[in-house]
């Protein structure tokens, strides 16, 4: 039986496993939640980062069975990510999914299409229904269809049913369990030719010779097309078309970064508070510290980004089912195309911007592999919000306090560069890398617009949103505790000497330590040599090494190492403005924060640092160490390199 199926202990035979399989829009996953009663969840498996629904139906319906809904496949030649898990479960290739059946979910409104794709599925060898859907958009096009007379054409059981009401879904688990209980059946469309034009012109055949289509008001049709039509004059015009576009994605991304800054203020303001009550009620102990510490707010650091994600999979979701996500990534895909990108590719690269974690799993969205790699690999590029902090720092070192306009201009030539120069290296890697470069094979159905339905497009940004806090929430809070226990514990032998010279007490091999005799510290000082190029010290150095767990905790580890009290933030960034303004380095006396070393962090921040938890999901996402260990390297050495340059540019021409 399938492997995904859960076998107990007191089952004489294991349930029986269905896949929900259709193109994209088709209401599959509406459709499951009317067979499982919305009682359904997000798994997993070996292998592959694509996340998959899966429930029993409802035990209303009769004897329960697995049902799994499978991601929309638009074509089974150069799918996506998520296209390709649905084909390999179609194909029986996939070493977990194995079903019983299929469910053949078909957009009525679209029948030829769909019917298209179905055939894939039907040459497969396995039985299946057709759950017929979108009736109510016929009838609104003046058309009606006859769901027996389709069936006769076919040979397959078609079943018509409302995924929003849940009509006909009993039915539906009915005929699925007569068709997995009789022989196999021959079908119409297992022998469709896989030829498009021959494919569609034997369709149309079927669908005429058995009348399964009547037209009752042709008015209505030219009506429907024409709004669609209108619609697409604006928004596809080779004028207004990019203007629409970009005041669309401008409000996507200033939803993702200001709508979701007060729960992200909130949560973190949750997680210290519940840092401190860890502290205050069970002690100062080291454990306790490191609970509290380490582990509740590496557990903060996950969370903190969770609104962002639920923001940008809502309003994707949105834009997708009203129907202008696929005019918008037809618009810029001839753009992106010459720098071997996806139409798709803008969203990431826009919602990059806010965070680059919900960026990159944004990508999913584009079908091809070397495109959606490309896409995640400049995606670092992006300045996110967690820079904004440590550009508001050093940019305030920079230029005094009535000067502010000129940070406000150097702000805004950050972003700016960070499209462009993203955009550079994408074509240049695109060319380097993939000399061979062909074509963007962008494919997508213009659909008719509509108005969302939103339980379903609630329950999917919870359910992917979810997935986000499952796969990159373990390896960051690894991380952080870790990075705690390098800030908080040292060598015994690297303390400073408290007790006399001749006590007998020694110290142990590691003890517990101020952060300025830390392992952090011992291996930034270690790194001082390499950070003397950039003219800082050993200090900015621990900063640096911190900054790589969150890229805004640079600020409050400069405070530290600096020794600047206060809890106010404001007194807090003054007086680490002030230490900054006289700190020395103690080889040479120099100042640490000059005009050439605070414009060659700027650009070591901007090329470099990609945070940990970045690296973690794309580590998840491409199923690959390497990747995400090479695009580390390159953008922490790319910025290395270049901050050097600046400085010592800077400093031959005379400005310190």
């Amino acid at each position: 039986m399938c492997a995904v199926a859960n076998k107990e202990s007191n089952s004489i035979k294991a349930m029986v496993t269905v896949c929900l399989v259709g193109m994209p829009n088709a209401g599959k996953t509406t459709l499951m939640n009317s067979l499982t009663g919305s009682n359904f969840h997000t798994a997993n498996y070996p292998g592959v980062t694509v996340s998959l629904s899966k429930g029993k139906s409802k035990a209303s319906f009769g004897e329960q069975i697995n049902i799994i809904d499978l991601p929309g496949v638009n074509s089974p030649f150069s799918p996506s990510q998520e296209e390709e898990l649905s084909c390999q479960v179609l194909t029986g290739k996939h070493d977990q999914v194995r079903p019983d059946a299929f469910v053949l979910v078909v957009d009525a409104s679209q029948i030829e299409r769909h019917l298209k794709f179905a055939s894939f599925a039907a040459r497969q060898g396995k039985p299946f229904v057709i759950a017929l859907t979108m009736q109510d958009l016929l009838e609104r096009v003046g058309q009606s269809l006859d769901t027996e007379k389709l069936s006769q054409a076919l040979k397959i059981p078609v079943i018509p049913i409302d995924p929003r009401t849940g009509e006909g879904a009993a039915n539906l688990i009915a005929a699925l369990h007569k068709i997995i209980s009789e022989p196999l059946r021959t079908n119409s469309l297992e022998s469709l030719s896989e030829e498009p034009i021959a494919a569609y012109n034997i369709i149309r055949k079927l669908l005429d010779e058995h009348k399964v289509i009547t037209k009752t008001n042709p008015q209505l049709i030219r009506q429907q097309d024409s709004l669609t039509a209108r619609i697409d004059e604006y928004v596809l015009h080779k004028f207004w078309g990019f203007p629409i576009f970009f005041i669309v994605l401008t409000l996507l991304f200033a939803s993702i970064f200001w709508v979701a800054q007060p729960f992200m203020d909130g949560i973190d303001s949750g997680f210290k508070w519940l840092s401190d009550e860890t502290l205050e009620l069970l002690g100062d102990s080291v454990f306790v510290k490191f609970l509290a510490e380490g582990v509740i707010q590496g557990v903060g650091a996950v969370a903190v980004f969770f609104p962002q994600i639920v923001i940008l999979f809502f309003l994707m979701t949105l834009l997708e089912d009203s129907g202008y996500l696929a005019r918008g990534a037809t618009l810029v895909d001839r753009p992106l195309a010459l720098l071997g990108l996806h139409g798709r590719s803008f969203v990431p690269m826009l919602s990059g911007f806010a965070c680059a974690i919900p960026a990159v799993m944004a990508t999913r969205a584009i079908p091809s592999k070397k495109e959606r790699l490309l896409t995640i690999w400049i995606l670092p590029l992006m300045s996110c919000s967690a820079r904004l902090p440590v550009y508001a720092l050093l940019l305030a070192a920079l230029f005094p306090a009535e000067s502010s306009w000129k940070a406000g201009i150097v702000l805004t030539g950050i972003y700016f560069a960070s499209l462009f120069l993203s955009s550079l290296i994408a074509g240049l890697v695109s060319r380097l890398i993939y000399r061979r470069r062909s074509l963007s094979m962008l494919a997508m159905e213009l659909p008719a617009y509509r108005i969302p339905q939103w339980k379903p497009i609630a329950y999917l940004t919870w359910s992917r949103s979810g997935t986000y806090l499952k796969k990159a929430g373990g390896p960051i809070i690894v991380i952080s505790a870790i990075l705690w226990l390098l800030a908080n514990f040292g060598l015994g032998s690297q303390q400073p000497t408290i007790s006399p010279s001749n006590s007998t007490n020694k110290p142990g091999l590691v003890v517990k330590s101020e952060l300025d005799n830390s392992f952090a510290a011992q291996i930034g000082k270690t790194l001082e040599p390499i950070l003397l190029p950039m003219g800082v010290d050993w200090r900015v150095g621990v900063g640096l090494i911190s900054a790589f767990a969150a890229r805004e905790v640079f600020v409050s580890t400069m405070a530290i190492v600096f020794h600047v009290p206060g809890e106010d933030e404001e007194a807090q960034q003054q007086g680490l403005l002030e230490q900054m303004r006289s700190a020395t380095i103690s080889a040479n006396g120099k100042p640490v924060f000059t005009t050439a070393s605070v414009i060659g962090l700027v650009i070591y921040f901007f090329f470099s640092l990609q945070c940990l938890s970045t690296f973690a999901v794309v580590r998840r996402e491409t199923n690959s160490w390497s990747i995400a260990l090479v695009q580390l390297l390159f953008y922490t050495v790319l910025g290395y390199l270049l901050a050097v340059s600046t400085v010592q540019g800077l400093r031959a021409t005379g400005i310190a």
